[in-house]
């Protein structure tokens, strides 16, 4: 049975307190960052416990970015540190990595100098979860302007075989991403999977099936190339019952 897996992004600040009536069967990846030690401590006491279905996180990506050449690594590395220590406390299946943040100026540095710099601090991160026994998946974006388009994403995880992907499909959307060559080339290094709506331009994480995501195109080549891979349902704005009968659904997409 496919593992169906929901973001805290629909219950951010205050309103964790409300995930605690989710479905049993459905596992919590947490948006690591959104709160300190007490708050989380807290959180996955009542998350966690007797939930048997599975455990991830998004790892911290506000204010970072690995492409910069004033970027505080130092500091990445302290804060990935904190997020693999609950990844290894709560045993969890993946920690998601953005590789960039966003760049505003993106013509004052030479392309390829930024993304030479990006998979060196991959590849350390890489290394760091592997010192921790952490799963690192690398995520792809969708900013105006991107490091690794299609093809440079795949060869990402030639250059640095210790990491595996996960892909957000909104994201894939908005940056015009052939999909099923995505999943056919990437294949069994595909861990995870943002399971998330749009209209093409805005990342709305609206429900699948309220953007213009081919759901049923989607899944064919998931069957096809990574079944089994991990769902993550990354709404946004969606209330608890909402989120349940469109895991439902996702569970017979991939079945």
């Amino acid at each position: 049975m496919v593992d169906i897996v929901v973001s805290t992004s629909a219950y951010l600040a205050f309103n964790i307190v409300g995930m605690q009536d989710l479905d049993r069967n459905l596992g919590v990846e947490a948006l690591i960052e959104n709160a300190n030690d007490h708050v989380w401590r807290r959180a996955f006491e009542v998350l966690l416990n007797n939930r048997p279905s599975q455990f991830t996180i998004h790892g911290p990506f506000l204010f970072m970015d690995l492409s910069h050449k004033d970027c505080k690594f130092d500091e990445v590395i302290e804060n990935y540190k904190w997020t693999f220590d609950y990844s290894n406390r709560y045993n969890a299946k993946h920690v998601v990595l953005h590789p960039q943040g966003y760049i505003d100026n993106f013509r004052d540095e030479a392309r390829e100098s930024r993304q030479g710099r990006c998979l060196e601090r991959v590849n350390r991160l890489a290394e760091l979860a592997d010192e921790f026994g952490a799963n690192l998946l690398v995520e792809n974006l969708c900013y105006p302007e991107i490091l690794f388009e299609q093809e440079e994403y795949v060869d990402l995880f030639r250059q640095i075989p210790n990491v595996k992907a996960l892909i957000d499909v909104g994201h894939s959307l908005i940056k015009k991403w052939d999909v099923p060559k995505l999943l056919c080339d990437l294949g069994d290094k595909i861990d995870a999977f943002h399971i998330d709506d749009n209209d093409g331009v805005i990342d709305q994480h609206v429900k699948l099936g309220d953007g213009i995501l081919d759901y049923n195109e989607f899944f064919d080549a998931y069957k096809k190339y990574c079944k089994g891979a991990r769902l993550v349902i990354e709404y946004l704005g969606v209330p608890t019952s909402e989120i349940e009968k469109s895991a439902e659904w996702i569970r017979g997409l991939a079945e």
